[in-house]
């Protein structure tokens, strides 16, 4: 089986490791397996895993920039060997060992050329009528091939396991050739087959048999099969510099193909090809072909679901033990931020006698100081605030629902930050509907969530500008629009405003006093109520949150 290893190229460098089927998630957060410490790079950004089919699927995990594969964004794609995946400013791509030997049970996982001359082949489609009764030979052939898949253990050694028993009971060969379900246009219709297994019977030398031939496959069989799911067969007739070379197990006989569908992929198909010499080929070889098609598909399902069962139970563990270190990591930040609280709370009570003079008098230089460490002091204070509570609202995980009127907490709000708009000379509206009534949820939550947006629009408002509130009742749901005209958001940087520390570059720019988890809160309030939060902004022009909240909320959250 190849190796596959995961090349990334960045601005610091390239690096390189193994992949499991399992996979590996990719971002900037210390719980990733491929770290990319990037600006740009979302915490969790993308997840790269085997299907049970054993192709490489590259999914975004609801990051911010996306994930590019050939100049396009994708939610979930499967990507080959060698194919540039985009994490900007990050390349990635999968590297697979040499493995193209071709001897028996051999993964080759490569485009082959498919030799086409242009002349008639005798494809003949099949389709049985009734149940095919094989000779003795043939069905001892078909439990024996039965025995050796139920030995499988995952979808991904199928193919190669199936060419190599099916080949040695023939002495023929056989293959699992990829094909795309609509051939490129673009390049008169001409495809290359990927051919995912391959194997030789046992009476050729693999190597030796291979010595300055190339495997050959018939297009127009291949054709056929893409085209519709019956299987079909072809005969190559007699040698000739006219006749197509079909393998290169023995050129000078005659020979015939059978080919048939072993899965379907979405935009691909999976064939099963066989080609066998005319005087080893009875005539109930159509029936046996189809059969052994059937038991290869009937076998890949079961351990496909099987397969998807153990990944499934395997990120279910993965994401419980996940949680568990987010709750011991915000149970230590809880502890350790109500310590820095109670330090904070007695560092005030100093300075605030300090600079009330009880302990003497102070000159200019030490008055200037001591505000500084007053105003440091608050805004640590805050920020240690906001942190205490976000990690509280985390463990806790629920808010206790109970009705209240919406109106009244939307006046408190108001009223708490009339002062600062006023010391700023900026007028704040509302337009608060009278239908509004009462809500179900946590009075005290709704109402934080609702005074940190108001001090936020005044906070990034210039002097003398408008700051304006409206509230509506919209059937089961209330809508609350917190309009300013205010420095706005970059439009490159509004999809991250709700994440944990994060601020606008031009935030940063004229305000310096920020944590950056306002927001963040604000986001898991609506959340936990069932809500939604959108944020639309014009840079220079001002910015305009929208929070939809249910009125009616009957379970804890």
């Amino acid at each position: 089986m190849a190796k596959t290893m995961l090349i990334v190229s960045g601005p610091t460098g390239t690096s390189q490791l193994p992949l499991d089927p399992v996979g590996v998630t990719v971002g900037r957060s210390a719980t990733c397996d491929v770290i990319l410490d990037h600006a740009n790079v979302s915490r969790h950004h993308a997840r790269i895993s085997q299907d049970p089919f054993g192709r490489w699927i590259v999914e975004d995990l609801e990051s911010h920039n996306g994930i590019m594969v050939e100049g396009q964004r994708v939610k979930a794609q499967a990507i080959v060997p060698d194919q540039k995946v985009s994490i900007h400013p990050f390349t990635l791509h999968l590297q697979e060992e040499d493995d193209r030997q071709t001897t028996s049970g051999t993964m080759i996982r490569t485009a082959l050329p498919v030799v086409d001359k242009g002349l008639e082949e005798d494809i003949v489609p099949y389709r049985a009528s009734e149940a095919a009764s094989l000779s003795p030979d043939l069905m001892r052939h078909l439990n024996e091939f039965t025995n050796h898949l139920l030995k499988v253990a995952r979808p991904s050694d199928l193919y190669y396991r199936a060419c190599l028993s099916l080949a040695e009971m023939l002495d023929t060969l056989v293959a699992i050739v990829r094909l795309a379900c609509h051939p490129d246009t673009d390049r008169g219709g001409a495809y290359s087959p990927e051919i995912l297994a391959c194997s030789l019977g046992a009476g050729t030398a693999g190597d030796e048999a291979l010595q300055g031939y190339t495997l050959h496959l018939s297009k127009r069989v291949l054709d056929a099969v893409r085209k519709t799911d019956v299987p079909v067969m072809a005969g190559s007739g007699l040698y000739s510099d006219q006749s197509m070379v079909l393998t290169i197990v023995d050129t000078h006989r005659p020979h015939v193909v059978f080919a048939a569908r072993v899965n379907d992929l979405g935009e691909t198909v999976d064939a099963l090809y066989v080609d066998i010499l005319q005087d080893k080929s009875s005539k109930e070889m159509f029936d046996f072909i189809e059969a052994v098609a059937r038991q290869i598909n009937f076998t890949q399902k079961n351990l496909f679901f099987a397969e998807l069962e153990k990944q499934e139970q395997a990120l279910r563990q993965a994401n419980s033990k996940l949680k568990e270190k987010d709750r011991i990591k915000d149970e230590y930040v809880a502890r350790v931020t109500h310590d820095i609280k109670g330090h904070l709370a007695a560092i005030k009570s100093c300075l605030f006698i300090a600079s009330d003079k009880s302990t003497g008098p102070l000159n200019d230089r030490q008055g200037e100081f001591l505000g500084r460490a007053e105003n440091r002091t608050e805004q640590l204070t805050a920020f240690v605030k906001e942190l205490l509570h976000l990690t509280q609202m985390r463990l806790s995980g629920q808010v206790k629902m109970a009705p209240f009127s919406l109106g009244d907490v939307i006046s408190a709000a108001l009223e708490a930050v009339a002062s600062r708009a006023k010391e700023k000379t900026i007028t704040v509206t509302s337009n608060v509907s009278p239908s509004l009534g009462q809500i179900v949820g946590d009075q005290f939550s709704i109402k934080e969530m609702v005074t940190n947006l108001l001090f936020n629009a005044v906070k990034y408002t210039p002097q003398g500008k408008t700051v304006h509130l409206e509230a509506a009742d919209s059937g089961s749901d209330i809508r609350i629009d917190f309009v300013d005209t205010g420095i706005g958001i970059p439009a490159d940087e509004i999809a991250y405003v709700f994440e944990e520390f994060f601020r606008a570059s031009n935030a940063k720019a004229s305000e310096k006093d920020g944590t950056g988890l306002g927001l963040s809160i604000v986001k898991q309030i609506v959340d936990r109520h069932g809500g939604h939060i959108s944020a639309q902004s014009q840079e220079g022009q001002g910015t305009t949150f929208t929070v939809i909240l249910p009125k009616n909320n009957s379970v804890l959250r």
